[in-house]
């Protein structure tokens, strides 16, 4: 509905300044606006740029047995305005799910804890990784030389597509200097 109302918003401001400048802003307004459809569902290939988002990230082969997996995201706000990230989502494995959490140490041990949401500051940057804020995946397995299709949805209603590559465990990258085993986590 209120994707709806801001089109609709959009098109008598467009209008209005159609008529202002003698047409020549409608032709720009008409290019910049897209489809519902299309604004909603941009993907990103591990790396890429999705209305006014920089996505990209990794998410790490799971261990032999390991019930579930981690990836991090790093999201770069391009457009000034904040964002809440209200869930992540497998398009690919409905059976799967994503929980988002961060890692604290509290007392010498590492503990786990979910969170509801992860605000993204206007022109800010999120940068989740081993030992902080970061995606744990269920019911996915996840191997070295795969991806892992996510679809990151915000609280505003937009949703944006990322396809992530799944590196091997022996893999180390510069965010891999604090990695670690979720097996160890204690949740709390």
């Amino acid at each position: 509905m209120q994707h709806r109302n801001l089109r609709a918003v959009r098109g008598l401001l467009a209008a209005f300044l159609m008529a202002l400048s003698g047409g020549s802003f409608a032709a720009t307004a008409a290019t910049n606006e897209s489809s519902s459809a299309e604004r909603d569902s941009h993907i990103a290939h591990g790396a890429g740029i999705a209305e006014n988002l920089e996505i990209s990230g990794y998410a790490r082969e799971m261990p032999p047995g390991a019930p579930m997996g981690a990836a991090y995201v790093t999201l770069r706000d391009l457009s000034g305005s904040a964002r809440v990230l209200a869930r992540v989502e497998l398009p690919t494995h409905p059976q799967g799910k994503v929980e988002m959490h961060t890692t604290r140490q509290v007392d010498g041990v590492s503990r786990m804890r979910a969170l509801k949401k992860i605000t993204l500051p206007g022109n800010g940057t999120i940068e989740m990784r081993p030992g902080a804020t970061h995606l744990m995946v269920h019911g996915v397995a996840l191997k070295a030389g795969q991806t892992l299709s996510l679809r990151l949805v915000f609280a505003d209603g937009s949703a944006h597509e990322a396809a992530l590559p799944v590196r091997g465990l022996q893999e180390k990258t510069q965010a891999d200097e604090g990695d670690h085993q979720h097996a160890q986590h204690h949740h709390g």
